[in-house]
């Protein structure tokens, strides 16, 4: 197994679009095309993990010292009073995180919800007038208005020391670290997700990444693996575990030329997946090629401009003892 890092990102202001690990790397993709062009971009990334030797794998960015609850704890002998907490629970310290992954129980206090890290906030805009670009419509068939779009940003009583987020890393191409430190500080330059032109999701890099052997060490009895990713198996991944999946309805940027933007719909899982399997093994997943990410027609009229994209969809493991939960 490869060595994990862990980076720190610091969020300068508040998100619109959830730090998902496969988000992530699809905008570093992006940036290396933009930085380096579309046959770097090909040769050093998309190849690879077409074949599935990604250069490095990422868990999602998750807030402070927190870690995903593992599926497989839900299925524990909870108290019945202590169910409604379990349902929202989301997250556990990284100490309790260790010790879930060493076949023990954590206690319900020891589980967070993410309303206990996060704020959501709805920010009102306006929508113009194609007739005069301005709030105040002459028009009926003219239709304006105001509408609202979801932000995120730290709960104001969550610790200053805590207002981060904790980036993994797994480098499978010892080669590939300069060149993904140097996607995440370009990134960084430009912002993360939706609305960055009007200041959503910036960041900065405040430190090197570490090494955090403790979390990669596998627990006596080790059975087992926890995923820190949204990601999607491949079809040769183990299915013998515990996952929460959900659909996500994606879409591609508008500088391709296409008159439909819009991805098929995937279906990917919730970090925190559980699966019964060689503890050593480094990172689940694949990338989704475009045939199968796009319609045929949009994924055709890319082919014939040379344009190749993918949905890269690994997710970075965790050795664990799965013990009996849910057994």
């Amino acid at each position: 197994m490869t060595r994990l890092y862990r980076l720190t990102l610091r969020p300068l202001t508040p998100w619109r679009t959830p730090w998902q690990a496969d988000t992530l790397i699809g905008l570093l993709l992006a940036t290396c095309a933009r930085v380096h062009g579309p046959d770097q971009l090909r040769s050093r990334l998309i190849e690879p993990m077409l074949a599935g030797q990604p250069p490095f794998v990422l868990s999602d960015a998750m807030p402070g010292d927190l870690l995903p609850l593992p599926i497989s704890l839900r299925l524990a002998d909870w108290p019945v009073e202590q169910r409604k907490r379990l349902k929202k629970a989301r997250w556990l310290r990284r100490k309790d995180f260790q010790s879930a992954c060493a076949g023990k129980c954590p206690p319900i206090g020891a589980l967070f919800s993410d309303a206990g890290v996060f704020t959501d906030h709805a920010r009102q805009h306006n929508t113009l007038s194609r007739l005069n670009d301005t709030t105040d419509s002459s028009t009926e068939d003219d239709a304006i208005g105001i509408y609202q779009r979801r932000e995120t940003f730290f709960h104001s009583q969550t610790p200053e020391m805590d207002r981060r987020l904790d980036l993994y890393i797994r480098l499978l191409d010892r080669s590939a670290g300069d060149l993904l430190l140097e996607l995440l500080y370009e990134l960084s330059l430009t912002g993360f997700g939706a609305d960055v032109s009007t200041g959503r999701g910036g960041f900065d890099l405040p430190d090197d990444p570490v090494a955090v052997p403790e979390l990669d060490d596998p627990p006596p009895e080790a059975d087992a693996i926890v995923c820190l990713s949204t990601f999607q198996p491949s079809p040769d991944d183990p299915t013998n575990g515990y996952w929460d999946a959900f659909p996500k309805f994606g879409r591609i940027g508008p500088d391709f030329g296409l008159e439909d933007v819009r991805k098929n719909t995937l279906i990917l899982f919730r970090p925190g997946a559980v699966f019964r399997t060689d503890p050593a093994t480094s990172f689940l997943g694949h990338a989704v090629p475009m045939e199968k990410l796009l319609p045929s027609d949009s994924a055709d009229f890319l082919s014939t401009r040379e344009i190749h994209i993918i949905h890269p969809a690994f997710g970075l493991t965790i050795p664990a003892r799965l013990a009996n939960f849910g057994d």
